[in-house]
């Protein structure tokens, strides 16, 4: 299939996406106002110096002249409100829409121009993917037709995502992005108790965002020197061995859908201590599997972690019933295939037409 992504190539999950269905041997051109890494080849769009919600509409008529030359099977959008946006403004069809979380979840409820903005993409689109039930069902509101809706998780690279048996005690691993909605600072705060009651516990820190110098400030504030480390965003196979090396992945987001970090965390055995969300009650659940507590409660986080590290049978099991869970639900091969075929689904009905319309002439 000729495929053509409409996404943030800077964003990790975008460059994840396009590598796999490259693997596959389709041909995929990736479109993006914003810059990535050069080996995705990514086809930049005109970036206006000019807020968002006109920033991306006005790409359309570039965007459409690339597509009538590159000629897809299928337009493959990201992200609701702006990839979105731009592929249905293209009027390409047919049109796939995968929803990120909080581009239905957080932005949609708030904002009521991205709310009809998702409503003009949810409305128009083939096929929308999501990756939770929550998800799904907000996309279903926002007027997405329910038979065109599938829930799918993208999942994990088991292979790349293991126990190691490398297991370090007490350290506490934090892998989500400094954007507000993952509310590190609450992490910080928790850890900061952890830490105080357990000497030889650490907190390690990875990713990025446009809070991280904040974030440091914080921590060197709050926690022991020399037991905090922020490593930067890591590439997929040391991120593996840290989250190996963990006892405990934490996360306390404040909005989420089916999180990508939740699910390789329980392949790899960290056990979660993570906010109590729908999103991550869709995996996990207090006592079966994690320890949860309520978003924004840093003495919650707290005793949650303490219960985690100080009963080594619970944790035990957790691991291995997580283990089995993303190996049952989230095998990355498996719903990427899924995915792949709604995709020929989709341009093999497109195609049926044109060879109709051929016939008849």
């Amino acid at each position: 299939m000729r495929i053509a992504t409409l996404s943030n190539a800077a964003v990790v999950h975008t460059q994840r996406w396009v590598e796999h269905f490259r693997a596959r041997g389709h041909e995929v051109g990736l479109w993006s106002l914003e810059p990535g890494p050069p080996r995705l080849g990514a086809r930049p769009l005109p970036r206006l110096p000019l807020p968002g919600f006109l920033r991306y509409p006005l790409a359309a008529p570039a965007l459409r002249r690339e597509l009538a030359a590159f000629a897809p099977d299928v337009v493959d959008a990201h992200f609701v409100p702006n990839y979105g946006l731009l592929g249905a403004l293209a009027g390409r069809r047919p049109l796939a829409v995968t929803a990120w979380g909080s581009d239905l979840l957080v932005v949609g409820p708030r904002d009521a121009l991205q709310r009809a903005r998702a409503r003009f993409v949810l409305r128009r689109a083939d096929l929308v993917l999501a990756d939770s039930g929550n998800l799904a069902a907000a996309a279903r509101r926002l007027g997405a037709a329910p038979a065109r809706v599938r829930e799918i998780p993208w999942g994990v690279d088991l292979r790349r995502f293991r126990d190691r048996d490398a297991r370090e005690p007490g350290l506490l691993l934090s892998a989500r992005m400094h954007e507000p909605v993952y509310d590190i600072p609450t992490v910080l705060r928790g850890a900061a108790v952890v830490l105080a009651r357990l000497p030889h516990a650490r907190l390690v820190v990875t990713g990025d965002g446009s809070l991280r110098p904040a974030l440091e400030r914080m921590a060197a504030e709050l926690l022991p020197r020399g037991r905090v480390t922020f490593t930067g965003r890591l590439e997929l196979d040391t991120l593996a061995a840290w989250l190996a090396r963990a006892e405990v992945y934490l996360s306390a987001s404040r909005s989420d859908s089916t999180s990508l970090s939740l699910l390789e965390a329980m392949a790899c055995g960290a056990v979660p201590v993570v906010s109590d969300l729908e999103g991550n009650r869709e995996w996990v659940g207090e006592g079966d599997g994690a320890r949860l507590f309520p978003p924004g409660d840093a003495a919650g986080l707290a005793a949650a972690a303490l219960r985690a590290l100080d009963d080594p049978g619970w944790t035990a099991a957790a691991r291995a019933r997580n283990r089995a869970v993303v190996t049952e639900r989230a095998d990355r091969e498996a719903n990427m295939a899924r995915i792949e075929a709604l995709f020929a689904e989709l341009a093999g009905a497109a195609r049926e037409p044109a060879a109709g319309r051929s016939a008849n002439r």
